[in-house]
């Protein structure tokens, strides 16, 4: 992490009054303007949501899973660790956060000590395919928009869940019109987590649902909030950020690729 990003977190207080998110996106699109953080079309509209859907695809995900305050919960790619602190506030439950970027695991750590939560959220700057943890230190593994094609996470996963334990995922699938042959389609994925031994219990194609609440809303937010993002990242950033949900959007609506979300039991 480097100092002048140290620095800047040194100096971040919570208004009391304020909305609490509100303030976290404000804070991060600060740092991310100032080059301290990565600035992708996505990373800097979506905040500390880093998947679509934000708060309520977190919502939707933990409801399938029946997450509870006894689940202690894995999650990979955490980014700044909003789903984390989410999943605990709501939940009552433990998290670790992985990720493998110092800078935002140092964000995430700053941002959970300012809410509150750092008795029961946690993060490590690791790789999502070698967590230093003992076999079967979670009931719950988690991952948001995350997963490579290859599945090479799951390997991981199924180590670090007890028997009984719950895995959930979301990521970018193949559909009818898909041709980029890396993309698995959601039936591949349900049978390489059977073949591991999983019960599947849900393996649901959310595309539709994430163009509705995901891709639209966000491309609003760009085009209502253009002045101040132009401001915040420059008028090229806002024009390629721009095309980039466009072409997302196209890429969706034209059945090419997707989101898929799968949820299955240890057994």
């Amino acid at each position: 992490m480097s100092s002048k990003l140290s620095t800047v977190m040194d100096g971040w207080r919570f208004d009391p009054g304020a909305d609490t998110r509100t303030q976290i996106a404000a804070m991060l699109e600060s740092i991310q303007a100032a080059g301290l953080l990565r600035a992708s079309t996505n990373s800097v509209l979506l905040g500390e949501q880093y998947h679509l859907g934000g708060v309520e695809d977190t919502r939707r995900m933990a409801a399938a899973l029946g997450l509870t305050g006894d689940d202690r919960v894995l999650d990979l790619a955490c980014y700044v660790g909003g789903p984390a602190r989410q999943l605990a506030l709501e939940h009552g439950c433990q998290v670790v956060g992985v990720d493998f970027s110092e800078d935002c695991i140092a964000i995430a750590e700053k941002l959970t000590e300012l809410v509150g939560l750092q008795e029961r959220v946690t993060f490590m700057c690791e790789s999502a395919d070698a967590v230093p943890l003992p076999d079967e230190s979670f009931t719950v593994a988690w991952s948001q928009c995350s997963m490579p094609s290859d599945l090479s996470w799951l390997k991981e996963m199924d180590r670090l869940l007890k028997p009984g334990g719950r895995l959930a995922f979301t990521g970018v699938i193949r559909r009818a019109a898909c041709d980029d042959p890396a993309l698995l389609a959601l039936g591949d994925v349900r049978q390489r987590i059977e073949a591991m031994g999983y019960r599947v219990v849900a393996a649901e194609d959310i595309s539709d649902m994430e163009l509705a609440h995901g891709w639209l809303p966000e491309l609003a937010k760009l085009r209502a909030n253009e002045a101040h993002y132009g401001g915040l990242m420059g008028s090229d950033w806002v024009h390629k950020a721009r095309v980039s949900i466009e072409t997302d959007i196209a890429a969706w609506r034209e059945a090419r690729m997707g989101e898929g979300r799968v949820v299955a039991v240890k057994e």
